[in-house]
């Protein structure tokens, strides 16, 4: 049952209130009478509830799916959980002996997607991981970690692969992104290069598209309609218009650059974008109302 609206609530608050008598004399139609505001209170409460309700839900599918021992979201979580320098014994980790601080910098996979790939007849797990560098920014495991992966991963003492299942490890550079975009910018609040001309941000529609790879969940998809809704509000966007002309991505070497029609996963599980492979065509045009 899908949740209803504030003002849904209020309305059956309303409907309710008049198979009471004694509350006739409550009826002005002003949109700030006193019952009128206390039952939209009264209908935001409400709503807050069901939407913790959802919440609570959401989170106790997902506690249940994961639980699911061998599923892809068990095996996920367990790339996750991997130490890096400590033995693990039945599927379990002892944090005897290691202060908080040693067994965070243990867990040097920050990000695990898993897939399921057939080939040769022959069904394998497919985990793509990721750590970070010294910024923050996603990177590929080094060589030494994803061997401590592979034999995490695939030792019968260890109690986590399923007998008969194939996993593979993969680790890479993040995919480049390359787009061109035509940004219609308001000669009021943005110059020629894309600043702010209020001194605030030198960079805003740049850093849009940064965000974007930034907060794409990990193996997600990206897609070439939702970045250019978020350009389109972009402070100083002329009439929400913003277009990418031209979009490719690639993971080989030599670069061989593959264009996006519509979306695209990432084969490493996550994109960057450099200053080369970002060119914006600052246009200006100014609001029209």
């Amino acid at each position: 049952m899908p949740t209803p609206t504030q003002q849904e609530i209020k309305e059956q608050i309303l409907a309710e209130k008049a198979n009471y008598s004694s509350l006739d004399t409550l009826n002005s139609t002003s949109k700030v009478s006193i019952y009128g505001i206390w039952a939209g209170i009264v209908a935001t409460v409400i709503w807050t509830l069901y939407v913790f309700f959802d919440l609570f839900t959401d989170e106790i599918n997902t506690k249940i799916k994961e639980q699911k021992k061998y599923s892809l979201l068990w095996y996920r979580n367990k790339a996750l959980e991997f130490r890096y320098g400590q033995q693990i014994i039945n599927d379990e980790y002892t944090d005897d002996g290691y202060t908080e601080e040693e067994i965070e910098a243990m867990k040097v996979v920050k990000r695990a997607a898993v897939i399921e790939l057939e080939v040769n007849n022959r069904k394998h797990l497919y985990i793509k991981v990721a750590t970070e560098d010294e910024n923050g920014n996603l990177a590929p495991v080094p060589d030494e970690v994803k061997e401590a992966l592979e034999v995490y991963f695939s030792d019968p003492e260890n109690g986590i692969k399923a007998a008969g299942t194939k996993i593979i490890i993969f680790t890479a550079q993040a995919d480049d992104l390359k787009l061109n975009i035509d940004f219609f910018y308001n000669p009021l609040v943005l110059d020629e290069n894309g600043s702010r001309i209020d001194g605030t941000a030198n960079t805003p529609v740049q850093d849009v598209v940064r965000d974007y790879l930034k907060n794409l969940k990990f193996n997600g998809e990206f897609n070439i309609a939702k970045l250019e809704d978020l350009l389109q509000d972009v402070d100083g966007c002329s009439n929400r218009e913003a277009y990418i002309r031209l979009c490719e991505a690639n993971y080989l070497t030599p670069p061989a650059f593959q264009i996006i029609n519509d979306s695209y996963v990432a084969n490493s599980g996550y994109m960057v974008v450099t200053d080369e492979n970002l060119n914006i065509n600052f246009i200006p045009k100014p609001e029209t109302l």
